[in-house]
């Protein structure tokens, strides 16, 4: 049974700055605390760079923003430090390590990261740092899928979710399986997909924000391509942007529920991080 019977082309998914790290250079903030936290002392225990503004606003969520396949916590932090010491907001970036979170975007059994960044919030607000209960989260690339499954597993810990140059999405599609849709896996009774089409609702609800790159166009190596793929999201990251912006309104309106899922084209900006900051102004948009 699909989820709603919805005309074309929905039918088919509804159916069915600061210095960068590196290079030498260092990050000195004027006036916030920039530290390194982990959760633990074991092989998969999550660190994160965490940075606290001097002022930090009491009324504020923290910001919790994922890093994408590069690894690139540390810039993230370093990029969003200004928009961070002008709005009082606490920036809080988990470092996937390559070793043991290979595929940290996916959420699967044998990459349980949903869990090891709760257990990595739970110890930072054990230490007093900021209150963790609920946050706004931002993802980049592959942190963007990260994020964007998470939300959906962990709707209520959310107040604003933010998708950032996702390479591809978990559309709420009953034909197509996990990750890339909500079915389950063959001869499984208990999946991430059913597991995630629970709290679809919940999810459908939340302030989403879709960003991506005007120019972010090409379909550079890191980019998951297939002919399924590219005939239900797009043949890029700016078509899948859009598809996806495009189908979760649809199902909103569908299941009656007021969608706040908004899209913004950064100008200026491909598929870069530093470039989405520089010339698209995605940390402003990102935290006030």
């Amino acid at each position: 049974m699909n989820i709603v019977q919805a005309p074309q082309p929905m039918q088919n998914y509804l159916m069915a700055m600061r210095p960068a790290s590196g290079g030498g250079q260092s990050f000195s903030p004027s006036n916030g605390d920039f530290k390194y936290i982990k959760s633990g002392s074991t092989k998969r225990s999550l660190g994160a760079w965490v940075y606290v503004p001097a002022n930090v606003c009491p009324d504020s969520l923290p910001l919790v923003a994922v890093h994408g396949i590069s690894r690139r916590a540390k810039e993230q932090v370093q990029m969003f430090a200004d928009a961070a010491d002008r709005t009082g907001r606490i920036v809080i970036a988990p470092l996937f390590g390559r070793r043991h979170w290979r595929h940290y975007q996916r959420i699967s059994n044998n990459y349980r990261s949903d869990r090891a960044l709760l257990d990595l919030l739970s110890r930072i607000e054990m230490q007093g740092i900021a209150g963790l209960r609920k946050f706004d989260l931002f993802g980049y690339s592959g942190g963007s899928q990260f994020a964007h499954r998470f939300a959906m597993l962990f709707p209520q810990r959310i107040g604003k979710l933010n998708l950032a140059a996702a390479g591809c999405y978990c559309m709420p599609d009953l034909n197509t399986v996990y990750p890339y849709g909500l079915a389950a896996r063959p001869g499984r009774k208990s999946d991430w997909g059913p597991r995630m089409m629970a709290g679809l609702d919940s999810y459908l609800r939340l302030p989403i924000s879709v960003f991506v790159g005007a120019n972010d166009t090409v379909a550079d190596p890191a980019f998951r391509r297939s002919p399924e793929l590219d005939v239900n999201q797009g043949t890029n990251r700016l078509m899948r942007a859009k598809r996806y912006h495009a189908v979760l309104s649809e199902l909103a309106h569908l299941r009656v529920i007021r969608s706040r899922i908004s899209i913004s084209l950064l100008p200026n900006s491909s598929h870069s991080f530093s470039q989405c900051v520089k010339s698209g102004g995605l940390d402003r948009l990102v935290l006030g």
